[in-house]
């Protein structure tokens, strides 16, 4: 069985992933800025810069592949994301209020697997292996693929204050 904790990660960073780009490349800008007070040699400065102008477009691709995905998406599996992923409460609220998923809680995580091995399929048809993937973003994601890797993914995301269920037997 293949791993998607790479995926997983994208998922959960999905929300945040602009903010991320720009501050990534707000990092490079103030290195370069900065770089003549460095005392490393220039190529390596030179280097350090590229390497984060280099994850800056690698997370805007990833957000790309997002959206692609979400272009494929049912409603039911944008519902899917958006409860156990993204986890935007005024998109629930909002676009999702209507909506209801009538299954048992099984058939829950029978649909969200299938829904990451989706995912998984459209991330690596665009080139997105893991390996691409851990050496692009240049380790900004080590954190949460360790804690994944562990099999703590509640500390990944936040906790959800609502009582609402997700899912309802029927």
């Amino acid at each position: 069985m293949l791993k998607y904790d790479y995926i997983k990660a994208i998922l959960y960073a999905y929300p945040s992933l602009g903010e991320i780009a720009e501050a990534v490349g707000a990092s490079a800008e103030h290195k370069a800025l900065l770089s003549y007070r460095s005392v490393r040699p220039t190529e390596e400065v030179a280097e350090d810069i590229l390497r984060e102008i280099a994850s800056r477009r690698a997370i805007l691709a990833l957000n790309d592949v997002v959206e692609s995905l979400l272009s494929v998406c049912t409603r039911e599996e944008r519902y899917l994301l958006e409860y156990k992923y993204f986890r935007r409460r005024e998109v629930l609220r909002g676009q999702f209020a209507d909506y209801s998923l009538h299954c048992s809680e099984r058939h829950y995580f029978r649909k969200q697997n299938r829904l990451l091995k989706k995912a998984a399929g459209i991330f690596l048809a665009k080139g997105w292996t893991q390996e691409r993937f851990l050496s692009e973003t240049n380790g900004l994601f080590s954190r949460v693929m360790a804690a994944l890797g562990e099999g703590e993914e509640r500390t990944v995301c936040s906790s959800r204050r609502s009582g609402r269920p997700c899912y309802s037997s029927g």
